[in-house]
């Protein structure tokens, strides 16, 4: 499943350095722990950094229980 950085409505590339894009990788971990329940080969997330204080998630062809794990593994992320 592909996990992507935008700001501002644009993809954000790579840069190993940039603190933005460790919370993409961070996202990716989460991804990578429940995209078994996921069936759509189509589905991905885009992390909205325009607000890096308050990021927004964009789950696109996700399935109800995928999308109901995601808000939940990162619900439990915020409340640490």
């Amino acid at each position: 499943m592909e996990v992507y950085g935008t700001i501002n409505g644009s993809t954000i590339q790579r840069d190993a350095y940039d603190l933005d894009y460790i919370h993409i990788d961070v996202i990716r971990d989460f991804v990578r722990s429940i995209e078994k329940v996921e069936i759509n080969p189509d589905a991905s997330i885009e992390v909205d950094l325009t607000y890096p204080e308050s990021p927004n998630y964009r789950l696109i062809n996700c399935s109800p229980e995928f999308e109901e794990r995601f808000h939940k593994i990162i619900h439990q992320r915020q409340a640490v």
